[in-house]
């Protein structure tokens, strides 16, 4: 099968880059500083969820803060699939999906062969520890004595992916942004060297009405103003930085492409997971994968995909995002994870299984996941100014 994906638009930095960068500002040893940052008495790490470069850049008029501090702006390349569970996993490990083993938002688990979804459905997980492929950058830093905390919202805290991502970390959890600025103050005043504070609500937002929906807007105002109360607040010394996991766009339904459907005569019964913007194909679920031979396509599904969507989607096997520095090299569990296709979407559409006419995911505006400079271009701003 021959590699046609899109080369990545080109970017100041990776997201991989962020965590070993700021705990090595905090001093934390045999961690590389690729994006130079200054020692720092102690770092605030604030991620908003789905505020891509480009997003912000259209609506600054809404963001005057953000805009006083976009001179600090660099272009920062999110990881593939450009969602939230695959890139909080790099985030925090400061490594690619094929090498920490969040691959998307539904993939396989091994051991039963089910198709589980990445936020909600680590519960069919039994060994939950094991399920991040490496260590997370939290613990190293603790092994070397630094404090982390991650301020989210309090539903997150017992779910099992803030278990995976977040070991090594303390979780504190507020509903309201302006109660979450708060609690990130209080964990600088208790010593706290590196607070993780997760924003959310613009991704929410997006989902249900667009990014570029009044509702986007006013959500953004709130971001806004919520950041600069936090910066006015921390302590001289502190070093406060924003980036984001993945950018949005709006995909209207007239732009949903099925896939799967019974005129295309598949031999198999294949089942569609990953996202909507980065479709993995299963052979089928259900049943635990001991060895890789195992894991194949009906005979003529491949060439079938491959053949009914070339002019709207690229069809790869997961050895080719490997080839193409998208993924890290897999081991042989993590490569039981992924589909034996990924469908990425070569435009502005969203793919969809046939077979599920009322998935709810159809309803979503926002869509993300995908290859295109607006999803996976995200902001590295320095929030602080050089003097505070």
């Amino acid at each position: 099968m021959s590699l046609m994906l899109p080369s990545a638009p080109p970017s100041d930095a990776r997201l991989t880059d962020v965590l070993p960068s700021c705990y090595a500002s905090l001093g934390v040893e045999d961690l590389p500083n690729r994006l130079g940052l200054p020692e720092a008495s102690a770092v605030v790490l604030v991620l908003v969820d789905g505020l891509g470069l480009l997003n912000l850049s259209d609506s600054l008029g809404h963001a005057p803060f953000l805009r006083s501090r976009m001179g600090s702006v660099k272009r920062m390349t999110t990881v593939f699939p450009s969602t939230t569970a695959v890139a909080l996993a790099s985030l925090v490990t400061g490594e690619l999906p094929g090498t920490h083993g969040i691959l998307g938002y539904r993939i396989r688990n091994p051991r039963t062969g089910n198709i589980i979804n990445q936020l909600s459905g680590l519960t069919d997980v039994a060994d939950l520890d094991s399920w991040l492929g490496v260590p997370t950058l939290h613990e190293h830093a603790r092994s070397s004595g630094k404090r982390s905390t991650v301020v989210g919202l309090p539903r997150f805290e017992k779910s099992p992916l803030t278990r995976v991502v977040h070991a090594g970390a303390r979780y504190v959890g507020a509903n309201g942004l302006a109660e979450r600025v708060e609690r990130v103050c209080d964990e600088l005043a208790d010593g706290i060297d590196f607070v993780l504070l997760y924003i959310p609500e613009l991704d929410q937002v997006a989902h249900a009405q667009g990014v570029t929906s009044m509702a986007w807007l006013a959500a953004l105002e709130e971001v806004d103003g919520a950041l600069r109360t936090l910066v006015a607040a921390v302590p001289g010394g502190v070093r406060v930085y924003l980036t984001a996991d993945h950018g949005v766009l709006d995909v209207p339904a007239a732009r949903h492409i099925d896939v799967a459907p019974a005129a295309w005569n598949l031999a198999g019964t294949p089942v569609v997971g990953g996202e909507p913007r980065a479709l993995q194909i299963f052979s089928d679920e259900g049943q635990p994968r001991e060895a890789r031979a195992e894991i194949a396509l009906a005979d003529g599904d491949r060439e079938a995909w491959m053949a009914l969507l070339a002019d709207d989607a690229w069809v790869v096997v997961p050895e080719d995002l490997v080839a193409a520095g998208l993924w890290g090299a897999m081991t042989e569990d993590v490569r039981l994870r992924a589909g034996e296709l990924i469908v990425v979407p070569r435009d502005d559409d969203a793919l969809y299984d046939a077979r599920t006419p009322g998935a709810d995911s159809r309803k979503m505006v926002g869509q993300h996941g995908g290859l295109s400079e607006r999803e996976l271009i995200v902001p590295w701003m320095r929030l602080t100014a050089d003097s505070e």
